[in-house]
């Protein structure tokens, strides 16, 4: 085997650079909504947010922020890993 056909052997199998980046976000957007759906059920249960919902029939601000922000981030880095999959 000559040298151009191993270097074009050897490519073939090296992720390119941008695929490794979009994975590595989304992987970390996964990261953050988990880790903001946490919170936001976290802050769902708390007292402040019972009281609210007592007066108002609905959660706080604060609350709905982080459920949608994590599931929008879920969202986005899920997306995000199927889209670099299949983009060979």
């Amino acid at each position: 085997m000559d040298a151009t056909a191993t270097l074009a052997y050897t490519a073939a199998f090296v992720i390119p650079r941008e695929v490794f980046m979009v994975k590595a976000i989304s992987f970390a957007l996964i990261a953050c909504g988990v880790v903001l759906l946490y919170f936001g059920g976290q802050s769902f249960h708390s007292f402040s947010n019972d009281v609210s919902r007592a007066f108002t029939g609905a959660p706080t601000d604060r609350t709905m922020i982080l459920i949608v922000g994590g599931v929008a981030a879920t969202i986005a880095g899920i997306t995000g890993l199927a889209i670099s999959g299949r983009r060979r």
